[in-house]
């Protein structure tokens, strides 16, 4: 199931490292990016964003969830902004790294990290998300 969720994360790194080189040259195509992360916070078992996190004494006789109020920065609601904010500044980092190739015509560059160090950093941020889901669970 991991390498499933590395591979689903790879190619959204793949396509915002395009969108980002595209946008360098004035064309913006971010609004048909396609986000896979919030797939992979589900598959994980994430609660949805801004759902209640099930908490003792915030429950009814019938066990059913009790929303004291609606307000989305009440402790009771789950923001995975912090888990999104993670993966951003992991993908700022390898999207900096450049390698330098000598072709017959000259130096060239190129944006990003290998894909090698691109899978390796996102396994690794899998194995992180995993952690902080079991230590969620572990305090609810």
């Amino acid at each position: 199931m991991k390498q499933n969720l590395v591979k689903l994360l790879l190619e959204e790194y793949k396509q915002d490292l395009m969108i980002y080189e595209l946008s360098q040259k004035g064309i913006d195509l971010s609004g048909i990016a396609v986000s896979n992360l919030p797939i992979i916070l589900d598959i994980i078992g994430f609660p949805v964003e801004k759902s209640v996190i099930n908490k003792p004494g915030h429950t009814d006789a019938n066990i059913k969830q009790v929303i004291l109020s609606k307000n989305i920065t009440d402790s009771d609601y789950f923001c995975r902004d912090w888990l999104f904010d993670k993966y951003y500044e992991i993908s700022k980092q390898l999207y900096r790294q450049q390698k330098i190739s000598v072709t017959d015509d000259g130096l060239q560059t190129e944006t990003g990290a290998d894909e090698t160090t691109v899978e390796f950093q996102i396994e690794e941020y899998i194995d992180w998300l995993y952690d902080e889901f079991f230590k969620l669970n572990y305090k609810n």
